[in-house]
C-alpha cells in the first residue's frame, strides 16, 4: 500500500527544510548531492551525503540525510563479494557509522533536531527536523 502524499504547502516545506539542511552540511565542507523528492529519487553522485525528503504523510515523511558510499566500494561489494568481506564491509560499516556521526554532531550544533533511522525504507538514515520551539 503507498502512502498519501503531504499536500503542496507542506511539500514546499520539506524543500524549504531540505535546501537548508544542505546548506548548513555545505557551510561545513562537507560534499552534498540533493536528491530531491525520495518518490523520485534521482541518481547521486558517489561517496557523498545524499539529501532528501519524504513527501508521505506517514511517520516516514520528513528530511533525510544518508551517507553514500563511493563507487569503489559499491563495485568491490558486487564484483568480488569474497573480497568485500575482508575489506569493503568493514570498511564501509565504520566510515557509514562515522560519517552518520559526523553529520549528527554537525547538524545538532547547527539547531537541528536528528533521529537515526534504524529500520525500514530510510535505513541507515538521519530524519532532520527543525527544533520544537523553532517548529
Amino acid at each position: 500500500m503507498v502512502p498519501e502524499r503531504v499536500g503542496q504547502e507542506a511539500e514546499a516545506e520539506l524543500v524549504r527544510l531540505a535546501a537548508e539542511v544542505g546548506a548548513d552540511l555545505r557551510f561545513v565542507g562537507l560534499p552534498v548531492h540533493e536528491a530531491g523528492d525520495s518518490w523520485q529519487l534521482r541518481g547521486g553522485k558517489p561517496a557523498v551525503f545524499v539529501l532528501y525528503y519524504d513527501p508521505s504523510r506517514a511517520d516516514t515523511g520528513g528530511v533525510y540525510v544518508r551517507w553514500s558510499p563511493s563507487a569503489e566500494i559499491k563495485e568491490l561489494i558486487v564484483s568480488a563479494p569474497e573480497l568485500a568481506e575482508q575489506r569493503a564491509l568493514p570498511l564501509g560499516t565504520v566510515t557509514l557509522e562515522v560519517m552518520t556521526d559526523a553529520a549528527e554532531a554537525i547538524l545538532s550544533t547547527a539547531g537541528w533536531e536528528t533521529e537515526r533511522a534504524v529500520d525500514g525504507v530510510h535505513e541507515t538514515a538521519l530524519k532532520v527536523s527543525r527544533p520544537a520551539a523553532a517548529a
